[in-house]
């Protein structure tokens, strides 16, 4: 179980001196920067000693590689598997952005983490949405490590790349966590992978593997949700879908929507968490980029029962400093998906349960000043049939040469939609209107 593995690894931590300040401590041998993840253990040393762990009295070998001047090692291992199992209780945290600079901005951030670990404290894992610095450096990374010591020592991880962690910074998340990597060239800007805990299958994507998202990992995404018999589905991601923030009318962010929300209505995603914008935002139930409600003609006439359940997209709030304002010029989509759309001014975190077919989550905003959680939004999903897998799906290639004619051609229709169609039709004449 879970949590009695985290306290082993608090005990294995503390014999090794994997407490210790700064990325490179004194003697090189010593583990640094030591984080669990549902897969695996990964931490740092000066120089290149055995990749060796002992959690709980039994010991684990891993491997080593050599990046920016020190040694990374990770340890995966079966018997790491967190999974309790189909029928049981899950809880989690999720928290947006930390992006940090400085050491304070990094304690502020640790501050909200900890106070969701305080609210929730019986939770399984806790999910950080992206963007965990700003500039992705040796500096910042070891002030992240830092701040998080005591989170990172008795809690499991569920880390998102954001665009700050790979956009053009190479093969530095890969190298922060032990995670499953896919066969392909897009590890360089993060890591894409997915597991099971209780009722949930949980994906989560790379969304700095762009433009748009390639084929191989859409495929896998599509493969990977056709194989699950789990009853809930759920996505976690960084580039938001649906926002008012700052980024939310960038090129990217468009040709991302354009790709990724046909995939999750045909894997029937139950809910999409995101960060990247820096606010907080929950939509109403979503199909075919629609409120289920404005659907029903159409998918009767296509041959869905209705009402389908529809796919809930949740920015739960940044735990970064940083803030974004709301835009108004926006597609019409887009506003007509909020069921809530703010910017409260103050850090926020989230807690969400899975009890059979129940879902709960509830989103509470911190106050950095009085330490004080307060409620702020919740929502409540029910379902009484669940898909399970299809045994009929016949898998989709993930090679990166195979699907390079798809991913050329999608890039192209993507990229005309969102000029022409986006931009000169829709967003355009919506600043001057």
């Amino acid at each position: 179980m879970l949590r009695k593995f985290s306290a082993f690894l608090l005990c294995a931590c503390l014999l090794l001196g994997c407490i210790g300040l700064g990325a490179w401590a004194a003697d090189a041998n010593e583990p640094t920067r030591v984080v669990r993840t549902p897969f695996g253990i990964h931490w740092y040393t000066g120089d290149d000693v055995p990749s060796e762990i002992t959690v709980g009295g039994k010991s684990y070998t891993g491997t080593s590689a050599k990046f920016q001047g020190a040694w990374a090692h990770s340890a995966f291992d079966g018997d790491f598997n967190t999974d309790p199992g189909r029928g049981k209780p899950m809880r989690f945290i999720v928290t947006g952005d930390l992006q940090a600079s400085d050491a304070a901005g990094f304690a502020y951030s640790a501050a909200v983490v900890e106070a969701a670990w305080d609210k929730f404290p019986d939770s399984d894992f806790y999910v950080t949405l992206g963007d965990f610095t700003n500039s992705s450096n040796n500096e910042q990374w070891d002030m992240y490590f830092e701040a998080f010591k005591n989170v990172n020592a008795k809690r499991t991880l569920v880390p998102i790349a954001g665009n700050h962690d790979g956009n053009f910074k190479w093969n530095w998340f890969r190298n922060m966590f032990a995670l499953p990597e896919q066969p392909n060239l897009t590890n360089v800007t993060g890591v894409y992978y997915s597991f099971d805990y209780g009722d949930a299958h949980i994906a989560v994507l790379n969304t700095n593997d762009m433009y748009p998202m390639s084929m191989a990992q859409q495929n896998w995404f599509v493969n990977d949700m056709k194989a699950s018999d789990a009853k809930w589905k759920l996505v976690f991601m960084h580039r938001a879908p649906y926002s008012a923030g700052n980024d939310a009318n960038l090129p990217d962010n468009l040709i991302m929507r354009r790709v990724l929300i046909p995939l999750f209505d045909r894997a029937g995603v139950d809910l999409v968490m995101y960060g990247h914008d820096h606010q907080y935002v929950r939509t109403v139930p979503m199909y075919g980029d629609k409120p289920v409600d404005e659907n029903s003609e159409w998918l009767a006439y296509v041959g869905y029962n209705y009402p389908p359940a529809g796919t809930v997209y949740i920015l739960p709030g940044a735990a970064a400093t940083k803030r974004y304002a709301l835009r108004t010029n926006l597609l019409p989509a887009v506003k007509n998906a909020f069921a809530k759309n703010e910017e409260p001014g103050v850090p926020m975190f989230a807690g969400l349960s899975i009890d059979g077919g129940t879902l709960t989550y509830a989103a509470y905003t911190y106050d950095p000043a009085t330490k004080a959680a307060a409620p702020y939004d919740s929502l409540t999903l029910t379902k009484t049939t669940f898909a399970g897998a299809d045994p009929d799906f016949k898998p989709l290639p993930t090679d990166m040469l195979l699907t390079l004619p798809q991913q050329i051609m999608c890039l192209f229709t993507n990229v005309f939609n969102v000029i022409v169609i986006d931009y000169l039709f829709t967003l355009l004449p919506g600043m001057f209107g």
